[in-house]
């Protein structure tokens, strides 16, 4: 079945120009390495009043029959990648999105 992981994150204030630049061309393609990842969008989360909160969203397209599963090689795999230092590693929340209907 196909379902969106759907995860946020922050860099370290003042570090946002690092957190883009590792997302886009290192951490992303590391991802999308690993079995049942698909795509990867990327989203910048906006208030109510259209301004941004600081907050990352990822977006994956990923099947699998056993979401939790999923989550779990992909934490296995976090010691072989190439981490930065501009991460706020606190401010990562995961969670999946079900097709409806």
């Amino acid at each position: 079945m196909r379902y969106i992981l759907h995860v946020t994150s922050r860099a370290l204030p003042g570090r946002e120009q690092d957190y883009d630049r590792w997302y886009d061309e290192i951490h992303a393609a590391e991802v999308l390495a690993l079995p049942g990842f698909l795509s990867c969008d990327r989203y910048d989360e906006l208030g109510p009043d259209g301004q941004p909160t600081g907050t990352f969203v990822a977006h994956y397209g990923v099947e699998t029959d056993d979401p939790a599963a999923l989550l779990q090689s992909l934490f296995a795999a976090v010691p072989t990648m190439r981490l930065t230092d501009a991460f706020d590693p606190d401010s990562a929340s995961f969670s999946f999105l079900r097709p409806h209907g």
